[in-house]
């Protein structure tokens, strides 16, 4: 082996060595020789230990800090006054300085070259109960490279760390508080209260008390019943989530008592109370801020965690506040379980629709003519609009006089049966106030509701909207003889021979076979958008059946016939239409499902290849 290739095999294994090293080598916790440590643990001093820190300055543009942690670990400030602080800010802070390293210490005789004699920060820490800080670090002026100078208070030496903790340090109260306007657990609150100062009386004021109850929230003042627990729950949540937009006054303001006049807030125009737990949270809402300070969707608050504080929030605070005793009541008119139901029943007039789910969740519906299968989205719509339905208005001291509301004898009745429960729930529907509102009521309960009419129209429909909207169900195999007649074309009749369609009239020849069975395809998937219900079922002149407007007439192989006939169009665009031997049995076919149906003459006769 020459030299040549010694030196090589040589450079290959130092390179293997140093990568194995780079990549592979673990990487070590202990400090090198080199490397300095960082404050905390030169003085002992870790963050988590920390209970008490107090910031001097030397500059009086600044506010000294006192912050001290309590016996939940949340930090508040106590000076220049008492406010909540926060506390991820707070760590965050104390984490910058104390993990900073001692890039250098020096020995002096003097303080005032480096700014010690009069330090620029005084920060003092506690990590025990005592009167005496754990360590208090002087920080001076600035050096080279990016450092300052800093010393114990207890030493004689001095030291450089990095000059960012200048920056770490200089806070205002306004940079360490916490920005949440009230601080509670919305799942333990027991009590609301909301006050209203009503318009135009200095004295005078509106009061409503919520109460939560054996874990149902109620309405006890000015009317006792039980409460929207969701419309609490989600005004809580808001609530404890409303943020401070500025802070405008604390107790340490010595004008305080004429800023709250000037807000409103002397007399706020609507006040908040709640009780947690021991607890008891006030929250006062005062005047809008003006234009002229360029903060335009604001108002001014007061909370009485700390009494004369003033803030600035949201002005969406005071609509989120200011509910009326409908806001807060619960709306619901009926209560039962949707899904639980096994059969409903819709009474109107002589009318009777019956709805029945069988052991496979199919719903079908009774007709004096058999079963029929129900449209499920239908059903689904019906049971949850009435379980979800809630009052548009309430109508109070009203079950003496039911015959004013029609409910003494209803136009309609719909009881809903549920598994395992022997008594249905009952919903009474009666009159059309004159808003277009509908009174209703349940069949147990006392009170009477209007609710808007979107979903009683529907209901009384009946049948026609509850049935499922395919309007025909056969087979195309099983079809053999097809006549259409259009407006305006030549009719014309196909007769099925083998597997192929021909032409029998007018003339006799081979039909195209594709355009035959396009046709079927589209009667055997054919469903209505709606039934039109029998009572309110139009006359041939205005649906057009007098003259249809396309008649299509299919006949299978059990000899069934069915003739489609199609009308006019409606106002929405969609086409009247119903069978030749279901005369009364109307519905409407949307556009795009006639013009696919409307095939003429010289397309069928058209040849194939």
């Amino acid at each position: 082996m020459n030299f040549r290739t010694t030196l090589i095999i040589i450079v290959l294994l130092v390179g293997i060595g140093g990568a194995y090293y780079l990549f592979f080598q673990e990487p070590s916790d202990k400090t090198t020789p080199n490397e300095k440590p960082p404050i905390h643990q030169v003085y002992d001093v870790p963050r988590n230990k920390v209970g008490q820190v107090e910031i001097s300055f030397a500059d009086a543009v600044y506010q000294d800090l006192k912050l001290v942690k309590d016996m939940t670990g949340n930090w508040r400030l106590t000076a220049p006054f008492q406010a909540d602080a926060d506390s991820e800010k707070i760590d965050q802070m104390l984490d910058d300085m104390l993990n900073k390293r001692v890039k250098q210490t020096l020995e002096v005789t003097g303080l005032t070259q480096y700014g010690l004699d009069t330090p620029s920060i005084t920060l003092s820490l506690w990590t025990a109960d005592g009167t005496s800080p754990t360590a208090t670090f002087l920080i001076g002026k600035k050096a080279i490279n990016f450092s300052v100078y800093v010393k114990e208070k207890s030493e004689k030496h001095i030291f450089l760390i990095e000059s960012s903790a200048l920056d770490d340090l200089t806070k205002s109260p306004t940079d360490l508080r916490d920005r949440s306007v009230l601080k509670f657990n919305p799942e333990t609150v027991l009590s609301l209260q909301f006050t209203h100062k009503n318009a135009g009386s200095a004295s005078r004021s509106s009061t409503i008390n919520c109460e939560k109850r054996d874990d149902t929230w109620h309405v006890i003042h000015p009317i006792k019943t039980k409460a929207d627990a969701e419309e609490i729950e989600a005004l809580l949540s808001e609530l404890r989530s409303l943020k401070v937009s500025s802070f405008e006054a604390d107790g340490a303001d010595a004008n305080v008592l004429t800023r709250l006049e000037k807000a409103g807030l002397d007399d706020p125009r609507l006040q908040m109370k709640l009780t947690d737990g021991d607890n008891t949270y006030t929250l006062g809402i005062g005047a809008s801020v003006g234009s002229e300070t360029g903060t335009q969707g604001r108002v001014y608050v007061k909370a009485t965690v700390y009494q004369d504080a003033i803030y600035t929030v949201s002005e969406d605070i005071y609509n989120l506040l200011n509910k009326s005793v409908f806001d807060l009541r619960d709306k619901r008119v009926t209560d039962f379980q949707r899904t639980d139901t096994i059969r409903f029943e819709i009474k109107q007039g002589t009318e009777t629709t019956v709805g029945t789910r069988n052991l496979d969740n199919i719903w079908e519906l009774q007709t004096p003519t058999g079963k029929i299968k129900a449209d499920a989205d239908a059903v689904s719509d019906l049971l949850f609009g009435v379980d979800s339905l809630e009052a548009a208005a309430f109508i109070d001291n009203s079950t003496q006089n039911l015959a004013s509301y029609g409910l003494a004898s209803p136009s309609i009745k719909v009881a809903f049966t549920q598994r395992g429960e022997e008594n249905p729930a009952v919903l009474l529907i009666g009159d059309y106030a004159q808003d277009g509102t509908v009174y209703v009521k349940a069949e147990q309960s006392d009170q009477v509701f209007r609710v808007k009419p979107t979903l009683i129209d529907k209901i009384a429909l009946g049948t026609a909207w509850l049935r499922d909207k395919q309007v025909l169900n056969f087979h195309i195999d099983d079809a053999i003889r097809l006549t259409s007649t259009l407006d305006g074309e030549e009719p014309f009749t196909c007769q099925r021979l083998g597997t192929n369609w021909r032409l029998t009239a007018p003339v006799r020849e081979d039909a195209n076979n594709t355009e035959v069975n396009a046709i079927m395809y589209e009667l055997d998937d054919l469903t209505a958008d709606a039934f039109i219900g029998s009572k309110s079922t139009p006359t041939d002149a205005a649906t057009g059946f007098s003259k249809p407007s396309m008649q299509l007439t299919i006949e299978l192989r059990n000899q069934k016939v069915y003739t489609l006939q199609v009308g006019k169009i409606d106002a929405s665009g969609r086409s009247y239409a119903r069978f030749q031997h279901e005369p009364n049995l109307i519905f409407l076919i949307n556009a795009e499902r006639i013009e696919k149906l409307k095939t003429p003459l010289e397309y069928i006769r058209t040849s194939e290849q």
